[in-house]
């Protein structure tokens, strides 16, 4: 069906309202909002991904798995559609149902700010089966357990340690006062990953930073997770269109559709081995 003006500001409406309806964790709407795309725009395969994760966020993985299939017909090599297949099978396979996301996502929670944000892998993370649970943008907390720091769903599922290194300084840092939100990055078991931010520093803690050693410059760092594509809406090949109306409406990708981040469009992660790199000696 050829795709008029009309149709086509039609339909970048209804995907801006898609992605809020995502944002606000209000699954039913996002399925409506992207069906009613779909019935202008039949082939569209953002609008067929965004269905897919709202369904598989419901537990409707039959209707999932249709949705994703309508993707691969147009574009078989469809990163997004390929990876929550695989996620799809492997709940089926383990006959586990997904953890629902009901909080809101804030992705303006991530945007880059020296010292305070981190990308931090997972070990010794949780069975495949258990990470295919939890979407990208689920919330997490940090839990004190035999000297490390580990990972938990909101629900109380073990998702993974941080590096013993990196996790003894935040440790420290949330004994003293610090205070952090935590975010699922990606569940790919082969590289399980959580955002980190700080959002409030103690007195007892102004001169450390949770993060040293991983600052971009000033001109970068307002813009680093927009960029990303931990919110990226759409394909992660990349959207059409330029400057801040293309950011702007590209900032929910893992929140709405995909389930991991391509490595050239990352924010920074932190590393153990860099832990200690630029921080104020202690005394």
């Amino acid at each position: 069906m050829p795709t008029t003006p009309v149709t086509g500001l039609r339909v970048r409406g209804l995907a801006e309202q898609a992605v809020s309806a995502a944002l606000d964790a209000d699954w039913p709407r996002a399925i409506e909002l992207n069906k009613q795309i779909l019935e202008s725009a039949p082939e569209d395969p953002e609008a067929h991904n965004r269905l897919a994760r709202a369904l598989l966020e419901l537990g409707r993985l039959d209707e999932a798995k249709a949705a994703i299939a309508e993707v691969l017909k147009v574009e078989p090599n469809n990163s997004v559609a390929i990876r929550n297949a695989a996620r799809i099978a492997t709940l089926t396979e383990h006959k586990s149902k997904p953890n629902t996301t009901k909080s809101k996502t804030q992705p303006r929670l991530f945007i880059e700010d020296m010292g305070k944000t981190g990308i931090l892998r997972l070990i010794n993370p949780a069975p495949i089966h258990v990470l295919a649970k939890y979407s990208p943008g689920a919330e997490a907390e940090l839990r004190e357990q035999e000297g490390l720091l580990a990972v938990h769903a909101r629900d109380g599922e073990l998702l993974g340690f941080l590096e013993p290194k990196v996790g003894r300084r935040l440790l420290d840092l949330l004994k003293t006062g610090n205070q952090y939100v935590i975010a699922l990055v990606s569940n790919d078991h082969q590289n399980p990953r959580i955002a980190i931010r700080e959002t409030f520093q103690s007195l007892e803690n102004a001169q450390r930073i949770s993060f040293p050693g991983h600052h971009r410059p000033a001109e970068t760092k307002e813009r680093a997770y927009i960029k990303g594509t931990f919110f990226r809406f759409g394909d992660d090949e990349g959207e059409t269109g330029d400057g801040d109306e293309a950011e702007d409406t590209a900032v929910v990708d893992e929140v709405v559709a995909d389930d991991d981040a391509d490595a050239a469009d990352e924010p920074v992660r932190l590393e153990a081995e860099d832990d200690d790199e630029d921080e104020e000696p202690e005394e």
